[in-house]
């Protein structure tokens, strides 16, 4: 049975159900009660309200102001002064201080952004982390079954390109889900994700392919649906730790198996 339901943006589907990335975000807030988190992308707030529920103060963002009111609306009494809402694009019209918060869940937003703004993103969330703070990230990844045709091109891209995942129209796979997507997407394996992180000077904890409850037919593949990892800011990053982000990321850093 599909479970997905449809954003009110054309951004793609959520899940109703919470996958294990979101799972461990939930449980490192509620093990941090006095922290303060931030949720980018948060939908309908699949992962804010849990965070709510444990007694955390977390910052829900999204693009879509009737996803933001739904979630007001889900709020259970007596929990609203936990939540804070923002309407707005992340990075570009949304930014906070430096060191602000204790973790950060970005759950399938990342591929929906263009090469150019990804450099942004990781930067941003890096500056706006407290030291040892961490985010947790999870995208569609190449293995689905939809996507089998373009299986073999990210595989050899992966030897050449900067952005092996990137796909410029993405109805050229899924025509009848295009409507509901933004044209082009970038799906990340594991292997991608931690290049990423670890450029932008991130500290990888864990990595894994996962598949999700109730997903469509036509994505399941094998298990590998889905790529997540969960990564820390370093607690004393050095002048060159720092100076390290300024780097372009190398075509031949995408040669990592």
């Amino acid at each position: 049975m599909n479970f997905y339901l449809p954003t009110l943006n054309r951004m793609g589907y959520m899940s109703p159900a919470l996958d294990e990335i979101q799972e461990s975000f939930v449980k490192y807030c509620a093990a941090n009660p006095s922290g303060l988190f931030l949720d980018i992308g948060c939908g309908f707030g699949v992962a804010t309200l849990p965070v709510i529920e444990k007694g955390a103060q977390i910052i829900a963002c999204d693009l879509e102001s009737k996803h933001l009111e739904i979630l007001k609306d889900r709020v259970p009494i007596g929990k609203h002064s936990l939540l804070t809402l923002m309407e707005g694009h992340f990075p570009d019209t949304l930014t906070f201080p430096e060191n602000h918060f204790d973790g950060i869940n970005l759950s399938m937003v990342l591929h929906f952004y263009r090469p150019d703004e990804i450099r942004k993103v990781f930067q941003e969330i890096f500056f706006f982390l407290k030291p040892g703070g961490r985010l947790f990230l999870t995208t569609s990844s190449p293995y689905q079954r939809v996507l089998l045709p373009f299986v073999p091109i990210y595989e050899t891209q992966r030897l050449t390109n900067e952005w092996p995942g990137y796909i410029s129209d993405i109805a050229q796979y899924v025509p009848h889900r295009a409507h509901l997507l933004p044209k082009e997407n970038i799906v990340f394996c594991i292997h991608e994700l931690c290049r990423l992180a670890s450029k932008f000077n991130f500290h990888v904890i864990e990595a894994t392919f996962f598949s999700r409850e109730g997903i469509p037919e036509d994505l399941s593949l094998d298990g590998r649906e889905y790529s997540g990892v969960i990564c820390e800011k370093p607690s004393k990053p050095t002048s060159a730790f720092l100076e390290k982000a300024k780097a372009v990321i190398p075509t031949n850093a995408a040669k990592m198996r």
